[in-house]
């Protein structure tokens, strides 16, 4: 080669590596439409799964995390920063090429305070290709700040774990409906999640499951960083079985434990996947070892956060929702499909919406269980009232008329079987006013 092409050529890769284009937080959506990736349609699961680890790494992250906590910062619900944030998630996702919208909400903050506060939730829908598996997944994180803080890790991590994963997942397709939302309102009293929860479940919305992400980048040592811990709802075993799995086969060896089950009947929730639980679907929410004494303080920056351990942390809830996207469900499901929370309902007529969880039914009401089955035949579906079996269907429609004489409050509840044993439960509580027995 002549050695004046050759000085040409040198200078021109300096030229490129020096002045080439810099990719900030604000252009890494954008980046991702010019590549032209090959058709992921004949990649194996297995093949998505590796390449998706690799793309969820330190810049991807760091960039989202900046632009969120540096160049934006303090996000408390109702402030111009919980607005720019909203904007500028929804950009991230249009620019990614999925469905967005802004969900709109307002509510009460208290008893004592008369004033409403309205905001908006941010979804982005990437759409499934096959219409028999219509049961979508849901990862979700609130944008939303306490007072006087940045809220990094709480929950800067969770939105920045939601952009990620929705960054590398859109540019495959996948049979599953993914929908990747986050949510203000959180810190107030989750306000967001809730108006969210409620019209999913007004629509009767099918959900596979609800990945909830709040507090996922601390981790102070070595042992604390290679763990992750599980809040699950009653259903999700076979889930969390995937996710062990798969910290295994794909060779990142995190130490991945339940360390609650969540009570459907508690009066309150630590985050977003309570009205998740409250109106019966199942959720599992993902959070760091370690606990954290910056929260809702001026420490909760960006020093506060381990970008190593969020990238890990991302990386388990990506791969899991891929897998569970392509996967055939081998265990029933069982949902109350009659009578519907949050309702007053007189001879299994809807009357009115109330804001409690917790319906109102007058006078007699049938209870309908909408089951589907996995890889086995359903065997029978048992309806208990309390604590109590009253009635055990081994055909469709399975339903059991409920006229128990009552004045208060009752859990009613279907447990779903298959030939094989595997089960699935639904519950829901009710104010039950009937004196009208036969």
């Amino acid at each position: 080669m002549h050695k004046t092409t050759l000085k040409i050529i040198c200078f021109f890769v300096i030229t490129l590596l020096v002045f080439g284009p810099i990719v900030t937080s604000k252009t890494i959506a954008k980046e991702h439409q010019q590549i032209d990736y090959k058709n992921n349609d004949v990649l194996t699961t297995d093949e998505k799964i590796q390449e998706i680890l690799q793309k969820i790494n330190e810049t991807l992250v760091r960039n989202f995390m900046e632009y969120l906590i540096l160049e934006i910062g303090f996000r408390y619900t109702g402030t111009d920063g919980c607005q720019k944030a909203a904007q500028y998630i929804s950009d991230q996702f249009e620019n990614m090429g999925m469905q967005v919208r802004y969900q709109n909400w307002s509510a009460k903050i208290n008893k004592s305070n008369p004033n409403f506060i309205t905001s908006q939730n941010v979804e982005a829908t990437q759409q499934g290709s096959n219409p028999n598996y219509d049961d979508m997944i849901i990862f979700n994180a609130h944008y939303d700040t306490a007072t006087d803080t940045v809220g990094a890790n709480d929950d800067g991590s969770g939105t920045v774990a939601v952009l990620a994963a929705a960054y590398v997942l859109s540019q495959y397709s996948f049979k599953r409906t993914m929908k990747f939302v986050t949510f203000s309102g959180e810190e107030q009293g989750l306000f967001g999640s809730d108006a969210y929860v409620r019209e999913l479940y007004d629509q009767q919305t099918p959900v596979l499951v609800e990945f909830n992400a709040d507090g996922i980048g601390r981790a102070s040592t070595a042992e604390s960083g290679r763990k992750i811990r599980l809040s699950v709802t009653e259903d999700t075993g076979w889930i969390t079985d995937i996710m062990q799995n798969m910290t295994k086969e794909y060779g990142l060896n995190f130490n991945i434990t339940t360390f609650w089950k969540v009570n459907r009947d508690l009066p309150f929730g630590f985050s977003d996947y309570f009205p998740f639980a409250r109106f019966g679907y199942e959720s599992i929410s993902v959070w760091e070892s370690d606990g954290d004494p910056n929260y809702h303080s001026p420490q909760d920056n960006i020093s506060n956060i381990n970008l190593s351990y969020l990238v890990n942390t991302t990386r388990h809830i990506a791969a899991t929702m891929a897998i569970l996207a392509d996967t055939e469900v081998e265990v029933p499901q069982v949902y109350i499909a009659n009578p519907r929370a949050g309702k007053i309902i007189h001879n299994d007529t809807i009357i009115k919406n109330i804001k409690y969880v917790t319906s109102l039914i007058i006078d007699e009401t049938n209870i309908y269980a909408e089951v589907k089955q996995g890889l086995y035949p359903i065997d029978r579906v048992e309806f208990y009232y309390g604590n109590k079996l009253l009635f055990t269907d081994t055909e469709k429609p399975y339903e059991y008329m409920l006229n128990e004489r009552s004045i208060g409050l009752h859990k009613i509840k279907v447990i779903a079987y298959d030939s094989k044993g595997n089960s699935a439960t639904d519950q829901m509580k009710i104010v039950f006013f009937n004196i009208k027995t036969k």
